[in-house]
């Protein structure tokens, strides 16, 4: 396995971590050139490190709630959020919209983890389609959206910044080819860290997923945790997976 640099490594957390992330302002929170930041992220992406830009939905935009779960085998049922441990466990979220459905779910794997206040939205059909064309293309223009829904500039310019403000925009990482240590962490109590996966608002309480450049900063971290909460249960991450909701 080819070995990356620190700083490879940190541009690649901030990948992960930060929504929007550009060279530039990786550049200004690293404290590094930004042309050097833009070389190494298009490094990385033509060796495999980095993925395709994708896009983390809010539950509540597509009229849905999300759960969180752990299993010691892979789920059946449709996930927007997938992370496998080191141990061959599973941590993911499944979307669902009735509280019935909530029961058979835990039915099957337990007691969840639950995002709170959101409440399912109704979005008009353009919102929808304008969502919808954004996860499936993280880096469409207003310019697009006039071309192909026949929208007056400023109407494509607003509807655009309304669907930018309402996702997180990532990259997909190869953790097991990168050599970045990332965690899952089961704890009652708010991360001590802002580096958790994809910055993510809609968050889910008792649960999260952090990114660190090295094994040292990840197991600074877990002692961290683990003198505030000594219940608290941390997994290490092999791989991940993200898919936008049902609908989108």
């Amino acid at each position: 396995m080819e070995l990356l640099s620190y700083d490879e490594r940190r541009i690649l957390v901030m990948l992960l971590t930060e929504s929007w992330a550009t060279p530039s302002a990786i550049a200004r929170k690293l404290g590094m050139n930004r042309q050097t930041v833009w070389y190494a992220i298009k490094r990385l992406r033509e060796e495999g490190f980095v993925g395709a830009p994708m896009i983390y939905v809010r539950p509540d935009l597509p009229g849905l709630y999300y759960a969180f779960f752990y299993s010691e085998s892979e789920p059946k049922d449709y996930t927007v959020l997938k992370f496998e441990t080191l141990e061959g466990h599973y941590i993911f979220g499944v979307p669902f919209q009735t509280f019935d459905e909530l029961e058979a779910l835990s039915a099957k794997y337990g007691k969840p983890w639950l995002v709170p206040g959101l409440a399912p939205k109704r979005l008009t059909p353009l919102q929808k389609e304008a969502l919808r064309r954004l996860v499936s293309n993280p880096t469409i223009s207003s310019t697009d959206l006039v071309e192909e829904l026949g929208l007056p500039k400023t109407k494509a310019r607003s509807l655009l910044a309304w669907a930018r403000r309402n996702v997180n925009y990532t990259y997909w990482v190869n953790l097991e080819k990168a050599g970045i240590a990332a965690l899952a962490v089961v704890s009652d109590l708010p991360p001590a860290t802002t580096s958790k996966f994809f910055r993510c608002f809609a968050a889910a309480v008792g649960f999260y997923a952090a990114a660190f450049p090295d094994l040292g900063s990840a197991s600074d971290y877990a002692k961290k945790v683990k003198a505030a909460d000594p219940k608290a249960r941390i997994y290490v991450l092999r791989r991940y997976e993200l898919r936008p909701p049902p609908g989108i």
